[in-house]
């Protein structure tokens, strides 16, 4: 039996310099992602609740405006931070 999907992760791309501004824009929402962490390679993990998805990528989208930044991936959370 296979587990609804509660919350995903999305891996974007950052250049180094820009990620205290994008981590402080991203969580300015209250309740609609939170920042996890910064993995190899640039990396920003974001984890949002299904329901805050699609806002979530369209506010990770607007950055682009001011700084470089890719969506690499989103797949569902696997319960792990």
């Amino acid at each position: 039996m296979q587990q609804e999907v509660l919350e995903y992760d999305v891996y974007v791309k950052v250049r180094r310099k820009d990620i205290h501004l994008v981590t402080y824009l991203l969580e300015s929402v209250d309740n609609l992602m939170n920042v996890r962490n910064v993995i190899e390679n640039n990396l920003m993990k974001i984890i949002c609740p299904k329901d805050t998805l699609d806002e979530s990528l369209k506010l990770i989208n607007s950055l682009k405006e001011m700084t470089d930044l890719e969506v690499v991936r989103v797949e569902p959370n696997n319960g792990e931070v």
